[in-house]
């Protein structure tokens, strides 16, 4: 039995804040300016420094960074030396003794509860206080390393699956060049028609009959597409909601057969989601957010149009997307939407590839979702 006693952040740490770097002070060298969305994976406008700057918001390997406003986080500093923007906490190890991936780890833990006790109405963010009264355990030295080791080790398991799975999708893109060449251009040179001669678009049902809010269930007789439903990556049911069978029948427009493809146009404009017949739900209606394209399967596979609008998705963005506070793609838009076609049965050559692929990512994904369950549990243990 592991003998462990319980320190608040406060007193494990120091957490200097980083710089509030005013716009006329970047430029172009000197040291870069490093702020949430530079961690985040989401930087598009990285700034530079090239005067004098408080000593302490300076950055070096190995240091820990924890993000405390709009997107928490907790991330690892390895890109060389560079300064400190503000909303981020560099830790400093000053008070105890502790493994740095432990600690880490443990406030990886806790985001989410201190997400709830986020302030603020335009910025959510953690106050300094709250931070440093969140408790965690705090173990023997040898014991945080084990906890690090065992736990660093499955998150290398995680990201290979999810390598595994990233290197899939670049395979079907890769063979759909192959095929058909590049989509934008058509450097082909396919016969090209409008979206809608080839395939029926159905809005939903937003009439009288809408179900409101405290008619979605948990539980019911036809799934009620929510935003979350519909993703990059396909259809995802983690978070469903459902409609009773009286108010399935009550609905006109905006019911599922198979073979459908569901596509979200305002919000998250471009997600597209195929009703095969693995999909484990025979009663699906869209909400107002998404439409159902009906492919004229004649002209058009689905699976191989799936991936003809995924490589056209930015083109497409750009040109008809519509909406500046929320982006919308409407129906009266989607004549302007050319594809190109090439002969059926290609089309059918490569969507029999897609589903070889689909079988093996299949596999690999429930390996990842085993591997990311078992490390959700040891995050539970250890920390909860």
């Amino acid at each position: 039995m592991v003998s462990v006693e319980y320190k608040k952040l406060g007193d494990i740490a120091t957490y200097i804040n980083g710089y509030a770097f005013k716009p006329e002070q970047r430029g172009s060298e000197g040291l870069p300016i490093i702020r949430i969305q530079d961690l985040t994976g989401n930087a598009y406008d990285l700034g530079y420094y090239n005067g004098d700057y408080p000593k302490k918001v300076e950055l070096n390997d190995g240091d820990v960074l924890i993000s405390w406003s709009a997107s928490l986080g907790v991330y690892l500093w390895n890109h060389g030396k560079a300064l400190l923007n503000q909303h981020i906490f560099k830790v400093v190890f000053d008070k105890v003794e502790i493994d740095k991936f432990y600690f880490m780890y443990a406030v990886e833990y806790n985001l989410d509860k201190m997400s709830l006790k986020t302030h603020g109405a335009t910025m959510k963010h953690i106050t300094k206080k709250d931070f440093d009264n969140v408790v965690i355990p705090y173990p023997d030295l040898d014991y945080q390393k084990e906890v690090a080791y065992r736990l660093t080790s499955l998150k290398g398991i995680i990201e290979k699956y999810q390598k595994q799975l990233d290197l899939l999708d670049e395979l079907v893109k890769a063979r759909f060049v192959e095929m058909f060449g590049d989509p934008v251009i058509n450097s082909c040179q396919f016969p090209v028609q409008p979206m809608t001669d080839i395939c029926d678009i159905i809005d939903g049902d937003r009439g009288k009959n809408y179900p409101k809010s405290e008619e979605i269930l948990d539980d019911g007789y036809c799934l009620f597409l929510n935003a979350k439903n519909v993703t990059q990556k396909g259809f995802d049911f983690e978070n469903c909601n459902f409609i009773t069978r009286e108010k399935d029948d009550a609905l006109r427009n905006g019911k599922l057969s198979r073979g459908d493809v569901v596509l979200t146009t305002r919000g998250t404009v471009g997600n597209l989601a195929y009703y095969s017949k693995n999909v484990p739900y025979e009663n699906i209606r869209i909400n107002s957010g998404m439409v159902i394209l009906r492919m004229n399967r004649s002209i058009l596979n689905e699976i191989y149009f799936i991936e003809l609008f995924k490589m056209k998705l930015s083109d497409i963005k750009e040109k008809i997307a519509s909406g500046s506070a929320q982006p919308q793609l409407p129906i009266s838009t989607m004549n302007k939407i050319i594809l190109m076609i090439p002969p059926l049965e290609l089309q059918n050559q490569f969507a029999s590839f897609v589903q070889e692929i689909d079988k093996s990512r299949s596999r690999i994904q429930k390996s990842l979702e085993a591997s990311q369950e078992l490390f959700d549990s040891l995050m539970q243990e250890y920390f909860g």
